[in-house]
């Protein structure tokens, strides 16, 4: 019997990807809970998502934070101490470095993590870990949390307003899942059966967005919500995370990933997003 011990956290415990999907948050949480929520945006990621947010948003006594750090150990530590105390919920809403912010402070305050993805650039959202960098903006290490993200909203019309490099960079990032998974697991019958499972995720997301993307970013650019475009979306926001979930070690990080983790030493590369230096 193999004997290759991995932890499955298959994904969120609550996922919606629908229009009018924040108002799911009155769903799970009372609105005296939602009054000691705390809520980290960029603030790109606020101006998009205005018209969209639920009545929680504006409740007396939640807390509104404009982040434009990084996830590093000192400025999660001030967003833990601007907080304060009291606090339900953490509920982060922007793009993968705002999410793995909020991630890491929601884990730090004990709470649970709501992700409000603005654009679908990488399965932040999803995965229950960050990475983790210095002030400088360099990657360090990523951390595997214990539990999983309470939930994640997706609003695609906020998606589908985001600027088209976005999509097309998560495109790049869900479609080396496969080409990861491969290289990684070479024998995957020697493999528990959930790395197998990962590894035939990977590969039907890559069929999803080989035969849909080009459809999805005709549909992007001519502001038209069809079932292209969500396809492609739930492929980089929940299947691209659902790879690693499934698989662990073994579906999670490779070469294409490590090298984008080294180019972040590099100046000159820091206008290139995730995806792009992933796929390249």
């Amino acid at each position: 019997m193999p004997h290759n011990p991995i932890r499955v956290v298959v994904g969120p415990a609550n996922y919606f990807s629908h229009p009018g999907s924040f108002n799911h948050l009155h769903d799970f949480f009372t609105d005296e809970q939602l009054s000691r929520a705390v809520w980290i945006y960029g603030e790109r990621a606020i101006a998009a998502a205005q018209t969209k947010l639920p009545p929680a948003f504006e409740l007396p006594g939640a807390k509104h934070i404009l982040f434009r750090g990084h996830c590093s150990e000192s400025d999660v530590q001030q967003l833990a101490a601007e907080s304060g105390d009291d606090r339900s919920v953490v509920i982060g809403v922007g793009g993968g470095a705002l999410l793995d912010t909020a991630k890491a402070l929601a884990r730090g305050l004990g709470l649970p993590f709501v992700a409000v993805p603005t654009i679908a650039a990488t399965c932040a959202a999803w995965t229950p870990l960050s990475v983790w960098y210095n002030d400088a903006g360099q990657a360090l290490h990523y951390e595997i949390f214990d539990d999983a993200n309470f939930m994640v909203l997706v609003e695609p019309e906020i998606i589908l307003n985001a600027p088209q490099q976005y999509l097309l960079a998560g495109i790049g990032d869900t479609l080396a899942k496969w080409y990861e998974a491969v290289v990684l697991a070479p024998q995957p019958e020697t493999l528990p059966l959930t790395v197998r499972l990962g590894i035939n995720n990977a590969q039907a997301i890559r069929d999803v967005l080989l035969n849909s993307s080009e459809q999805a970013l005709a549909d992007q650019q001519n502001q038209q919500l069809t079932q292209s475009f969500c396809d492609v979306v739930d492929a980089i926001i929940a299947g691209g995370g659902m790879v690693g979930g499934l698989g662990d070690r073994f579906t999670r990080v490779a070469a294409a990933h490590a090298v984008h983790n080294g180019l972040t030493v590099l100046p000159q590369t820091e206008k290139f997003l995730h995806g792009t230096k992933v796929a390249y």
